[in-house]
């Protein structure tokens, strides 16, 4: 790999250390990370690396780029795997920042991005998609519910799953109702996110934005994803962490009513449930006891998971009495 990156960068690799997930290594003052790049086609990867040249642009010094191979290519092919180089200004010490304000600021510079985006684009699909994974997930459920033994994990998925698509089909209809009801302003158009944003996504790396973590999509997407982490992985913080990052957010960009209710109908997906189900069963049998104990934390936890959801509907009301959220009438 290093004599590969030689040849291909005319970069030397002396040592690696880790940046978050990553391997990385440093030639002349700037920081370089490897980074896996086999599950991503050719198309978005143009679209991610056009992206991170444009916010570099724009004046954000912690996107990292993808450098180009001396032949123009944006990977490398070792042991039959895609493999990017990207390069970053990181500095391995912790950098003191506000989450809301640096993510408000982060998806405001990406609004004014000029260029057509198609494969890595969210904006306007979430019925669709959130649709057609409910219906999979159902059309699995059943398969399994009527080939009877049940271990212990599916006898819990059996029993559970009709209460998550419950949640799931009312936050269809809500992102429906917001869609119907509701005008998008300015806020609202498309911009450069996560697929899933929370506390460690920038921390972890010194504020480094990785592009191969970046979608296409509506801000609500990161901020509720930040708000759900928090809720699973932080509990005892999510007043603290998860209602401050909303209000940082707010007063660097003002959210519309539009934003607060998809905000709401994202987190009432319950997109916690469906991943813990997926991966599973794409999981090796070492790793299934884990997602078993996952699973069973999770059902456990379903009162707490509506009680959160109530409070962020009172914390809105209590915010502006001008954004008026819909009652969900059975939390």
């Amino acid at each position: 790999m290093e004599k590969l990156i030689r040849e291909q960068y005319g970069l030397r690799v002396a040592e690696t250390f880790r940046v978050g997930n990553y391997e990385a290594f440093s030639y002349h003052q700037h920081v370089y990370l490897m980074v896996p790049l086999s599950h991503i086609d050719d198309e978005e990867l143009y679209e991610l690396y056009n992206m991170s040249q444009f916010l570099l642009e724009r004046g954000d010094p912690f996107v990292a780029v993808f450098l180009l191979t001396k032949q123009g290519n944006l990977y490398i092919e070792w042991e039959k795997k895609k493999y990017g180089i990207l390069k970053t200004s990181y500095i391995p010490s912790e950098r003191v920042f506000q989450m809301g304000r640096e993510l408000a600021r982060f998806h405001q510079k990406a609004r004014s991005y000029p260029y057509q985006v198609s494969k890595i684009s969210r904006i306007g699909q979430w019925k669709v998609l959130w649709e057609k994974r409910t219906d999979q997930l159902e059309g699995f459920w059943r398969g399994k519910v009527s080939s009877q033994p049940l271990d212990s994990f599916e006898k819990m998925f059996a029993e559970s799953f009709p209460y998550y698509m419950g949640l799931a089909e009312n936050a269809i209809q809500y992102l429906v109702d917001t869609e119907l009801d509701d005008e998008p302003q300015p806020i609202d158009s498309a911009t450069v996110c996560h697929h899933r944003f929370n506390s460690d996504t920038w921390r972890s790396s010194g504020l480094v934005k990785i592009p191969t973590d970046w979608v296409f999509d509506h801000c609500s997407r990161d901020i509720a994803e930040y708000l759900r982490n928090q809720f699973f992985e932080h509990p005892d913080m999510l007043r603290q962490d998860g209602f401050l990052l909303l209000d940082e957010y707010d007063r660097t960009t003002p959210l519309s009513s539009f934003s607060w209710r998809l905000i709401y109908s994202r987190l009432l997906l319950p997109i916690h449930y469906f991943e813990c189900i997926e991966d599973y069963y794409l999981s090796s049998e070492t790793d299934k006891p884990y997602y078993e104990a996952k699973l069973s934390e999770m059902l456990k936890s379903s009162s707490k998971y509506e009680g959160f959801l109530k409070s962020y509907a009172q914390l809105l009301s209590m915010r502006t009495k001008k954004i008026y959220l819909p009652d969900i009438h059975w939390l």
